[in-house]
């Protein structure tokens, strides 16, 4: 069997090796990784099934890290969210946008009902409700400035659209973790107990953005410190893992993935609210999750990935059905809600809504941890966050680009 220092090995090289192959292409970094770790899964996989021999056992200092991983990625796609900017849109743009989202979320129930209906597959519609509904925020925030389309309207919808989807998915994923917690309790001290903890995460995102305010106000040269481009002691990161660490430690307190994330995220929208003008702590913060954190989590899925249960016949006719699900609840709300001049605009915004990615990803982690998603569908709802993201992006480029090509270069 394979030490851990040596999966460590190929790990790190996969990060380092992954971004370099990817560069000219419009496929997200961390589908690069989660593919190439299925790679060297499938690798041991084939290898195992010859021989026998398995070379991949449990590692659990490389599953430590993993998590910390986890914890990053939701930390920093909480750190993604710009407040002012929402604030800046107007109550009109933001129901909207909050509209969208529970208009997605009706139709992807009701299609998942229907395919459970038509087929044998038994999925949990609730829950792949939420999960199909939500939005890459990263990956909606890489294409628009990427296209150049941040200040334009259609940008500023993607990124307001796209973060109320985010928030909501979790505040959604969060409740939903407890109604199954309740459901499943004998008694009610362990629900309870999530509901408090619940409550102890948000009383501590107010007490952080409170004293974060009050110190900014009373003590402006000591926290000056804090983003210091050569501070030796770098106390902005320092803070930050504080301010991470204690989110994550009062979730831990009841064994629960789902609060464990919402933690990690309300750390980040902590963050991001009290230090929205510092990109150089965001750029610190983004190379330590992205430089090594994430990289080993999303490796660590794709090595992991369970062969054996999602190469079945019954398992892979899903994917394309989930496919078909996700993009007709994610475009068919912009078309309803369309004029006919906007169509194809709002066509093309649904288009790029649809790739889940992050947040699907850690939907699949809480379900799995919740007991609602087996081996094969936590596998299978990988494989469809990999699909989305590497189809959606590319598919907004080349619609949006046709309709500057018909409107003579006035796409909004």
């Amino acid at each position: 069997m394979i030490n851990e220092y040596f999966i460590l090995l190929i790990i790190v090289s996969l990060a380092l090796v992954m971004p370099l192959l990817l560069q000219r292409s419009n496929i997200p970094g961390v589908v690069g990784e989660i593919a190439a770790g299925m790679a060297v899964g499938l690798l041991f996989f084939i290898i195992h099934q010859v021989t026998g021999e398995a070379y991949i056992g449990e590692y659990p200092s490389v599953d430590f890290l993993a998590h910390i991983g986890f914890i990053f990625l939701m930390f920093l796609s909480g750190l993604e969210l710009d407040f002012v900017r929402i604030g800046s849109q107007g109550r009109r743009r933001q129901a909207k946008g909050v509209l969208f989202f529970f208009m997605t979320l009706v139709i992807a129930y009701l299609l998942v009902v229907l395919l459970n209906h038509l087929t044998s597959a038994g999925l949990e519609a609730v829950f792949f409700a939420i999960v199909l509904a939500t939005t890459s925020l990263a990956v909606v925030l890489t294409v628009v400035r990427e296209m150049m389309l941040n200040r334009r309207p259609l940008g500023q919808e993607l990124i307001v659209n796209a973060v109320i989807a985010d928030v909501s998915a979790m505040v959604m994923l969060t409740l939903y973790a407890i109604t199954v917690d309740l459901s499943n309790s004998d008694d009610l001290i362990y629900p309870l107990m999530a509901g408090s903890i619940l409550l102890a995460i948000l009383v501590f995102f107010i007490v952080v953005y409170r004293i974060g305010n009050w110190a900014m106000w009373y003590f402006p040269d000591t926290l000056r410190r804090f983003f210091a481009s050569k501070d030796p002691h770098e106390l902005g990161v320092r803070a930050s893992l504080v301010v991470i660490f204690g989110f994550v430690a009062i979730s831990s307190l009841v064994d629960s993935k789902a609060l464990t994330v919402l933690g990690a995220f309300l750390a980040g929208a902590a963050i991001s609210m009290l230090f929205r003008d510092s990109l150089l702590l965001g750029e610190k913060l983004n190379g330590i999750g992205y430089g090594f954190f994430i990289p080993v989590f999303f490796i660590t899925i794709g090595i992991n990935f369970a062969f054996a249960d999602v190469l079945r016949a019954e398992t892979l006719i899903l994917l394309p059905a989930l496919v078909i699900i996700t993009a007709v609840a994610k475009m068919l709300p912009f078309v309803l809600m369309s004029d006919r001049l906007r169509l194809k605009t709002d066509l093309s915004q649904g288009v790029l809504m649809t790739g889940g990615l992050t947040l699907m990803i850690a939907g699949a982690e809480i379900g799995l941890d919740l007991g609602v998603l087996d081996a094969a569908n936590y596998g299978l709802l990988i494989l469809l966050a990999v699909v989305l993201a590497v189809i959606t992006p590319t598919l907004f480029r080349y619609l949006y680009y046709r309709l500057e090509l018909d409107d003579g270069g006035d796409a909004t």
